[in-house]
């Protein structure tokens, strides 16, 4: 999951998301689903904003490729927050 700055339009924000997608794919990442979440008031500021849009993108990937999702999350100015998460199979 993470956060991008609500200011973005909505073609911004696919942009991001085709990108992370690509990068996933092209490192033999699963890629099941990255779709806008919503639109929700954040507990605290983040660089000055108060709102932000939840993006989930639930993917099957080695952590090695999740270590890089994340950096580029990290350096992505446009996204405010990101949280990655295990989620155990059943």
């Amino acid at each position: 999951m993470f956060i991008v700055d609500p200011l973005l339009s909505d073609e911004e924000i696919g942009t991001i998301r085709e990108r992370l997608k690509e990068l996933a794919a092209s490192r033999g990442a699963e890629v099941k689903k990255i779709e806008p979440w919503e639109r929700r008031r954040l507990a605290y500021p983040i660089k000055g904003r108060r709102d932000g849009v939840y993006v989930l993108a639930e993917l099957r990937a080695d952590p090695s490729v999740v270590a890089e999702l994340e950096r580029q999350l990290t350096v992505t100015e446009a996204v405010l927050r990101h949280m990655a998460v295990r989620v155990d199979e059943d």
